[in-house]
């Protein structure tokens, strides 16, 4: 029973170092911002065309390449983004910020209510380096009306 109970919790110890949340690649940051528009433009269901300000902070000292950026909502919210992601050559010089506009379909979910609530946003964008690629997982909680 003792030997068990230890392999149990060796077990759960591997487990949890193996889906542990590190990096490998450099600690580039990411942030997204909805450019501002007009405040009923979510009020009715149906295909809107949704922009975002994205901010890339370089800390290191070598260029990186944005090759692809995947936006996923995540919940309910005024809006939701179409599941495919965005292929993209932006280069982020070294030890500097870099500020791009993109744009991405996405589907109003309708309603006077429904356009002001806020939109949850998993991201994955994927570089490309000297020493090779890696991709950045990253979240933002956006309030369509600015």
């Amino acid at each position: 029973m003792k030997s068990a109970v230890s392999a149990l919790g060796l077990g759960l110890f591997l487990f949890a170092c193996a889906s542990s949340n590190q990096s490998n690649g450099p600690n580039v940051s990411i942030q997204l911002a909805q450019v501002s528009q007009s405040n009923d433009v979510f009020y009715f269901r149906g295909p809107v065309s949704i922009q975002y300000q994205v901010s890339i902070a370089n800390p290191t000292n070598q260029q990186l390449t944005l090759t692809r950026l995947d936006l996923q909502t995540i919940g309910p919210g005024a809006y939701s983004l179409r599941a495919n992601g965005t292929p993209m050559n932006l280069k982020v010089a070294p030890n500097s910020t870099s500020t791009y506009l993109i744009s991405v379909w996405g589907y109003s979910s309708g309603g006077y209510l429904r356009s002001s609530e806020p939109v949850s946003i998993r991201g994955t964008a994927y570089f490309q380096g000297p020493t090779g690629s890696f991709l950045k997982l990253f979240n933002e909680n956006i309030s369509p009306n600015g």
